[in-house]
């Protein structure tokens, strides 16, 4: 009996042994591998800078190892590319990386694990590999989980502004609008054109997320040949959208027509008083100065706040304050007048910093 627990006691310490070999051995290949890595990076580096800048004409020698040339190249690759803003020189990095990685990545995302092949996406993005556009594209039919990996194959494939993008996105039902934003800022404006007339044909074409992401990039990025498709969006039976697109609106600081603006002005939901009330001070529309005033009694805060400062926009707009800040009637008024006043600089309209000139403070 002891003799049988001697010797199970010896068989385990025997197994823990040979894995703390096998793991010691591994790390010493690891750190040897590395070594070698830094070792041809520092020694490479100023050849490659030289070459990718044109100052020298024969390209470096790279190791012969197909793990090594990888590894040290993109390290190369990736330390001349952050320090430059050369369109000629990013050229010059696109080529090399599409003359000696293009296999390797292609092999890749066929064969790697799934860390590696995110990194793999991660590279052909950084290097502009657009050779590699179909085998992402291949890539991306074939993955099923909303990960990493399946958002970056989009950014990849959105930044090289391939026109099947939009397509797959509008059968798409698992983005984030964060996402869906990312992916517009990034896509062709022939590809906002067709998702555009997507929309305009039938709304239940194009997930909702992916619309409202549009409509507020229109006006971040101030895309006028889309102004009018933003502008339809104020008569869509949906809050979300109109919200969204008054945002964008505040963003372009215009509407065509000021005069569908009174119905916002007292809409029964807060969000679209608010940025009505926001628009018609980022355009100075004081015809609607009745309507701000009666917006600075509103049982909304966030509404008060942008009537007092749209009013505060105005040319005589201190006055007009320091006169609601006395004789409203509402005390909700009075105090959002009178804290206005006392400002001396906010946030104004879509969270735009800005400073006032008055040139005294109230008393």
């Amino acid at each position: 009996m002891i003799m049988a627990a001697l010797m199970t006691a010896a068989v385990l310490l025997g197994v823990q042994l040979l894995v703390l070999g096998y793991i010691i051995q591994k790390k010493t290949k690891e750190r040897r591998f590395e070594e070698k890595v830094e070792h041809l990076f520092s020694k490479n580096l100023s050849a490659y800078l030289s070459y990718i800048t044109g100052e020298q004409t024969y390209e470096p020698r790279l190791p012969k190892s197909q793990a090594l040339k990888r590894e040290v190249l993109e390290r190369l690759l990736n330390e001349v590319g952050g320090k430059t803003s050369d369109p000629d020189q990013h050229a010059r990095i696109q080529d090399i990386a599409e003359l000696h990685l293009s296999e390797v990545y292609r092999r890749s995302l066929l064969k790697d694990k799934w860390a590696d092949r995110v990194n793999t996406l991660y590279f052909i993005q950084d290097f502009h590999m657009k050779n590699l556009n179909d085998a992402v594209w291949e890539h991306l039919q074939k993955l099923e989980h909303n990960d990493e990996e399946y958002r970056q194959a989009l950014r990849v494939l959105a930044g090289f502004q391939d026109e099947r993008v939009v397509d797959f996105l509008l059968y798409e039902d698992r983005l984030s609008f964060g996402f869906a934003k990312e992916l517009i800022r990034r896509v062709s404006t022939d590809s906002l054109r067709r998702l555009a007339e997507r929309s305009g044909e039938s709304r239940e074409d194009v997930p909702a997320v992916l619309e409202e992401a549009f409509v507020i990039h229109c006006g971040e990025a101030g895309l006028y040949e889309f102004l009018p498709f933003v502008e339809s969006k104020l008569e869509d039976d949906r809050l979300e959208m109109r919200i969204k697109a008054f945002k964008s609106l505040c963003n372009y600081q215009y509407i065509s027509d000021p005069s569908v603006m009174p119905s916002f002005f007292n809409s029964s939901y807060w969000e679209e008083r608010m940025y009505a009330a926001r628009l018609a001070g980022i355009m100075n529309l004081e015809e609607f100065i009745d309507f701000l005033k009666h917006l600075a009694g509103d049982n909304v805060w966030w509404v008060r706040f942008a009537a007092c400062e749209a009013i505060g926009m105005f040319n005589d707009g201190e006055s007009v304050l320091r006169d609601m800040a006395e004789n409203h009637e509402d005390g909700y008024a009075r105090d959002m007048a009178l804290q206005t006043l006392t400002m001396k600089g906010g946030t104004g309209p879509c969270g735009i910093m800005f400073q006032r000139s008055w040139s005294s403070s109230p008393t």
